[in-house]
């Protein structure tokens, strides 16, 4: 146990504290607590800038992250080899917005994601997710 006064470990059998002589009815048990840290949305929009999904993993969605981070590179294969192959350069316009939309799309889900992510927290005291 801790003496409520001065801060300092008594033993359980103490009447007094040796640190300051409070009683030891007016001890308490020290409770331990984790400190949270907000998500930078500045960060997870960057990281999901550079690959889809990066972002979503660093605000903690975790599995949707591993979606965005496995199925990007399949769509981007397949996508350029079917609608090229298939269209010819409308289907290299298409691939493109296509892929800039989705790219698009993810930094700025990671980047609204982060805030509702430290909006919750601040409210909480906890994470969402």
């Amino acid at each position: 146990m801790y003496c409520n006064k001065c801060g300092i470990q008594i033993a359980d059998q103490q009447e007094f504290c040796g640190g300051c002589g409070q009683k030891a009815g007016g001890s308490v048990q020290m409770q331990s607590y984790v400190a949270l840290r907000e998500k930078s949305s500045g960060a997870a929009a960057l990281l999901s800038f550079l690959w889809a999904g990066l972002g979503h993993l660093y605000i903690g969605k975790i599995a949707l992250g591993l979606v965005l981070m496995l199925i990007y590179p399949v769509v981007l294969g397949l996508g350029f080899f079917v609608l090229v192959g298939a269209m010819g350069l409308f289907g290299l316009v298409l691939f493109a917005v296509i892929v800039l939309a989705v790219w698009i799309w993810c930094i700025f889900d990671a980047h609204k994601r982060a805030n509702e992510y430290n909006d919750f927290l601040r409210a909480n005291g906890k994470r969402p997710w």
